[in-house]
């Protein structure tokens, strides 16, 4: 049976944002989704966002880039990997079910009884204890991260170069090289690799 990566998000004290619907549905419309995205994210109860993916998803860099174009809005990711009921298949995701989408809402409810984690994810294999420790690290890294350094990395990786990414930024590209330095992107940046390898080498040998 065919398995699916379901992304819910909930955005953390909602009730501090002015129209929090509004900022969610416009920058979400920004968003670069990868090729095997089934159902683009949607919002619920006014501060819910949620998506679907066929098969397995690079879903680090993917959260990083929501991150980013979020701005700076506090958000807390369950990310689910399994089954979904297609025969119920629809193209609002909020009214399916299966255990990509349960896996993805205990991960949520995980990280409500423990403030320590930002994101989690679920397939229900070993692996995934590996997997959320490095999840705990990047977002440790990414809390301290400035607006100057978002925006350096969000651009350095899109352009590949430091200079490319400055001309973007209208900055010498030492400045992009500090900020990117300061922001411990290159070890942020081998545990998303990690995750992706992990998932590939334990999670789908087993699972597609």
């Amino acid at each position: 049976m065919t398995k699916y990566t379901v992304i819910t998000g909930d955005v953390i004290q909602s009730r501090k944002y002015n129209n929090i619907s509004k900022k969610l549905k416009n920058n979400l419309k920004e968003i670069n989704y990868p090729d095997n995205m089934v159902i683009p994210f949607s919002i619920s109860r006014g501060d819910e966002i949620q998506a679907v993916f066929r098969g397995s998803l690079v879903f680090p860099n993917l959260i990083r880039e929501i991150r980013y174009k979020l701005n700076n809005i506090d958000i807390r990711f369950g990310i689910g990997f399994g089954e979904i009921n297609e025969e119920n298949f629809e193209i609002n995701s909020w009214n399916m079910n299966g255990s990509a989408f349960h896996n993805a809402r205990e991960s949520l409810e995980e990280i409500e009884k423990d403030n320590k984690f930002k994101t989690i994810f679920k397939s229900g294999y070993k692996i995934d204890e590996a997997i959320n420790t490095l999840l705990f690290l990047i977002d440790s890294f990414q809390a301290e991260w400035t607006d100057a350094q978002w925006e350096a990395i969000y651009y350095y990786e899109k352009e590949g170069t430091y200079q490319n990414a400055a001309e973007k930024l209208n900055i010498a590209f030492q400045n992009v090289e500090k900020r990117c330095k300061a922001a411990k992107w290159k070890e942020v940046e081998l545990a998303e690799k990690t995750i992706n390898n992990l998932i590939g080498d334990f999670i789908l040998v087993e699972g597609e």
